[in-house]
């Protein structure tokens, strides 16, 4: 499909032989402690991953005769046709992608029903560096907005796309507002004094009466998260009749996409070979999952789960202490977690340990990463409530 209003083309694509020239560029905002071909031999892996190649899996094809082919990872390229056409480089200007995932909704027309959605992850927005300050950025949203307005109209009948949302992660504060993305911001708080936290708030105990999570033998552990996740929007929905609320579904592959990062960095930069583990599960199946950040050298922590609502701040000192112990493991300095994984004010003794010991900068940190959703037809940024936005629908 392509948006073409002169000069400008606007298009999906394929070839792989520009999916690398983009990254090569893109490269120079986002391979951190990557070479440039390091940074596109990784974006070529996730790509290619479960998560990114999601429309070519039979279970998908079963579930979404109709629409299937629109989940999994789009590229796009905005080209200025005034440019020289000397090859099929010459006339990109900018470029972006979209990570498309099943996701589920109720609105206030599904009669209390849980229904799919397609929910659309803006990513990897860059303009080529000769081309900036000519608004060419602004022109590819634009055309991006209108690619999927355009998509939601064609599939009228098809559920999974009718009731399709955008949404993306800004590193440029409130620059996408203008396109009709509004912030939906959750901060970050940071555990630097794993000793001390590890000693104070885990009493020094590590529970090994449970599983360490490898990289793709919990997916019993993601059927639960499934469960909550439905919970949570049905409790919702009774509390907020007239919204449109939505989150991403569950899925391994979308753990796995974030082990696939972990993985290359680690074995790339020297940082280790043998795969580490993900996270860990108790005997009740409370879990935690992680990753490793390499870059910035700390411990993501990605999803807590809650077997029971009874004793859950003893649950999280017991989960919390294998984080500590894994990051330590590691060389990594700290911990992360988004307030919306971890609301540190609804778990008291952590809450009070963590203002004693830790900087106030440490806490509520303005996450350099704003989640943003642009409001489907006839809802706003008042009447949208997107569940469980957190590092794990991160793209």
């Amino acid at each position: 499909m392509t948006v073409h209003t002169a000069p400008y083309k606007f298009e999906t694509y394929t070839d792989p032989e520009i999916v690398t020239f983009t990254h090569l560029n893109n490269s120079e905002a986002w391979k951190g402690l990557l070479t440039e071909q390091e940074y596109a031999e990784r974006e070529k892996i996730l790509g290619n991953s479960e998560i990114g190649q999601k429309h070519k899996l039979y279970e998908s094809k079963k579930k979404f005769p109709d629409s299937y082919q629109w989940l999994g990872l789009k590229y796009f390229t905005l080209k200025d046709e005034r440019l020289p056409s000397s090859d099929k480089f010459s006339q990109i200007v900018s470029s972006c992608e979209t990570l498309n995932r099943v996701g589920y909704c109720i609105t206030p027309g599904s009669n209390g029903k849980i229904e799919p959605a397609l929910v659309v992850c803006i990513g990897g927005v860059f303009t080529l560096q000769k081309h900036r300050s000519k608004g060419y950025a602004k022109v590819m949203i634009e055309s991006l907005n209108k690619f999927y307005e355009n998509l939601r109209n064609e599939y009228k009948d098809d559920l999974l796309i009718k009731n399709l949302v955008v949404n993306l992660y800004s590193e440029v504060d409130d620059y996408y507002e203008q396109f009709g993305y509004h912030s939906m911001h959750v901060p970050l708080h940071y555990v630097t004094e794993l000793d001390k936290m590890f000693s104070e708030y885990c009493g020094g105990n590590l529970d090994l009466k449970g599983t360490f999570l490898g990289f793709d033998d919990y997916d019993h552990l993601i059927r639960l998260h499934d469960e909550d996740f439905k919970k949570r929007l049905l409790k919702l929905h009774r509390e907020h009749p007239n919204s449109y609320i939505f989150t991403v579904k569950p899925d391994l592959d979308i753990y796995k996409w974030f082990q696939h990062r972990d993985i290359f960095i680690m074995r790339a930069t020297g940082k280790g070979d043998t795969i580490p583990p993900f996270g860990f599960a108790l005997e009740d199946k409370s879990h935690i999952i992680w990753h490793h950040n390499w870059n910035d050298n700390y411990l993501v922590i990605t999803k807590v789960f809650f077997a029971s609502e009874s004793s859950k701040e003893e649950t999280l000192k017991k989960l919390i202490a294998h984080a500590i112990t894994e990051a330590k493991a590691k060389g990594l300095s700290k911990l992360q977690f988004w307030d919306e994984e971890i609301p540190i004010k609804r778990f008291s003794e952590l809450d009070t340990l963590m203002h004693e010991l830790e900087d106030k900068s440490k806490l509520y940190v303005s996450n350099s990463s704003v989640s943003a959703v642009r409001p489907p037809n006839g809802y706003d940024k008042n009447s949208v409530i997107w569940d469980n936005n957190t590092k794990f629908c991160w793209f």
